[in-house]
């Protein structure tokens, strides 16, 4: 038989529930860490594949009508733009390579600005546009994609076709879908005059802008990849270290690709397949001082697809019923965990946005959010704070009697058999007093089953753009950003203290020290960059815990009173009958 602790079992339970929390806040925090590239002067010269696979097609397609011709030249002599459009996309195209310049949500707009631009203003500095074409031959690449293609639009069609006449020739359509984010896209090279079996597009540099305020946010997730490989979804992070011009990391090579998707905090532009999805590369790239202006952060990526020719791009915010629309696991891009707890996420996301119509404010949204989960586990949360308590206070009143057992057996010396009789005299005082030390243990299952809760409040807080430029009161002007003062993050932490402290029922240890002080300490050193509105709900939650407390607290000192007027006015029974 083990030693027993003399510690509350309440404590335990509050190092527990506090250390599992705190795990997700360490999580967090190494995650979305950006990485520190060395400094490297910015130049892309990709050649992502070495060898180039052909084939002679029997009959040329046709929807290419520069295959119909292949010795007639098909260019333009001018640079020219064009648009397409529906009720929520606005793209923009350049004949110069037939690329996206630029892709507007008209739902969603930045702060100050117009409507978020899905292309990174890196884009136009680089020179690097979204569908760029690359086949392994970097001149040819290099070449193709500077031409001035022949353009051709109808409604939300864009047709854009290029030949010399020597056999190397290049076709692009786009169709954008007459409602949602959905582009449906046909690519085809033809080299030396054979029909190239597959070709990498690209999205790229980045995706959208970057501001200073989101660069120094650790909960904001800058660029990163997820896709479906063999029906498992999988996410791949910029490289660590990087080589000039850039790092190249290949995925997928070996597996069946479903689709494949660029996304930060906010935003994913997510390849699906109609031709098959064969393989991914993924460039990180360095970023110099000059164009950190624009883009602050030390390292960025390059999306490179290998696809057969044809499907479609999802253009537009992580949301998650329209992730969900696209079928599959695309709704993992989200990054908010495995299906039934993304499922937990997006119904607490839907109950936000009914609290927000209702305050019109995402702070009192949250506010009320904690509180129905509040009201919601105060059954379950009730039983198990009484428990811990009556089980703190009862092992309080015994605490100086298993410190003289203990001191005895200490002067004795405690080896083995000095340390069970210990511990059998300890467990008869324990029964003496009809006090089950583990029972209060029992009060944890209640906790533990809040946990996918709570996980899911922190999960999903800092990932919805609904609350980004949210304004909530004075100085706290948008909830997906910290608190520029730091008022709220201290006063989480101190009422985290008090709360605690409200739970102790004995005098402070080392041990409780710890728990104490030092863990409020970590929450709020992480809070200080958390997103306002993620802290606001940890402060309410502890706002609230306190309340619960104190009644609690009442309530149990009360209880135990009765017992002890109870035990004191109970008579004793016959004395046993003496034997001369």
């Amino acid at each position: 038989m083990n030693d027993m602790d003399d510690e509350p079992i309440g404590f335990g339970r509050l190092l527990v529930t506090t250390v599992l929390i705190a795990a997700v806040f360490v999580i967090w925090a190494l995650f979305f860490t950006p990485t520190n590239p060395p400094e490297q002067k910015l130049n892309i010269n990709p050649h992502p594949v070495d060898k180039t696979e052909v084939e002679k097609p029997a009959q040329p397609p046709k929807e290419i009508l520069i295959e119909e011709k292949v010795e007639t030249e098909v260019s333009s002599d001018k640079e020219e733009k064009c648009t397409i459009q529906n009720d929520v996309l606005k793209i923009e195209f350049s004949n110069k390579g037939g690329l996206i310049t630029h892709s507007f949500l008209s739902k969603y707009k930045q702060k100050g600005a117009g409507d978020d631009d899905l292309v990174s203003p890196l884009a136009e500095k680089i020179n690097a546009y979204p569908f760029m074409v690359f086949t392994g031959d970097s001149k040819f690449d290099e070449e193709l994609n500077k031409k001035l293609f022949h353009m051709e639009q109808s409604g939300r069609n864009v047709t854009f076709s290029w030949s010399d006449g020597k056999g190397n020739s290049a076709f692009k359509k786009f169709q954008l879908d007459e409602k949602g984010f959905l582009l449906s896209y046909e690519v085809k090279v033809k080299k030396n005059g054979a029909l190239l079996k597959s070709v990498f597009v690209s999205f790229g540099p980045g995706l959208g802008k970057l501001d200073k305020a989101q660069a120094k946010n650790k909960y904001f997730q800058q660029e990163y990849v997820g896709y479906d490989e063999n029906n498992s979804f999988k996410k791949a992070l910029r490289a660590k270290t990087i080589k000039s011009p850039y790092t190249e990391d290949n995925y997928g090579v070996s597996g069946d690709l479903n689709f494949v998707g660029i996304a930060n905090n906010y935003f994913t532009a997510i390849f699906l397949k109609e031709d098959p999805i064969k393989s991914i590369k993924i460039w990180t790239f360095p970023i110099g001082e000059e164009l950190k202006k624009i883009h602050p952060a030390d390292s960025d990526i390059y999306l490179l697809v290998e696809t057969g020719g044809r499907g479609k791009v999802y253009l537009g915010a992580k949301d998650y019923k329209e992730l969900k629309k696209l079928g599959g696991l695309a709704f993992r891009m989200m990054n908010w965990g495995w299906g039934w707890f993304s499922a937990i996420c997006y119904f607490l996301l839907i109950i936000l946005k009914k609290l927000y119509i209702f305050s019109g404010n995402y702070g009192i949204a949250i506010f009320l959010l904690t509180l129905i989960v509040k009201l919601l586990f105060y059954p379950l949360s009730q039983s198990s704070m009484v428990k811990m308590k009556e089980m703190g206070d009862a092992m309080k009143i015994l605490k100086p009697q298993i410190d003289k057992i203990r001191a005895k057996y200490k002067k004795q010396g405690l080896d083995m058999q000095s340390r069970a009789k210990m511990n059998e005299e300890i467990m008869a005082l324990y029964q003496k007093e009809g006090i089950n030390p583990l029972g209060g243990m029992s009060g944890c299952l209640p906790l533990l089953i809040q946990l996918p809760i709570l996980w899911a409040l922190f999960t999903m807080l800092p990932n919805t753009i609904d609350l980004r430029g949210a304004y909530f009161a004075l100085w706290i002007k948008d909830l997906s950003l910290p608190d520029p003062l730091y008022i709220l993050p201290i006063l989480m932490g101190i009422s985290m203290v008090i709360s605690t402290m409200m739970s102790s029922t004995q005098s402070v240890e080392t041990s409780q020290k710890l728990l104490l002080y030092f863990m409020p300490i970590i929450f709020t050193w992480f809070c200080l960059w958390a997103p306002a509105g993620l802290t606001l709900y940890w402060f309410i939650n502890n706002i609230l815990t306190m309340g619960q407390q104190a009644i609690i607290n009442k309530q149990v000192k009360k209880r135990m009173l009765l017992k002890q007027k109870e035990k004191k006015s109970t008579p004793k029974g016959p004395s046993r009958p003496s034997h001369g």
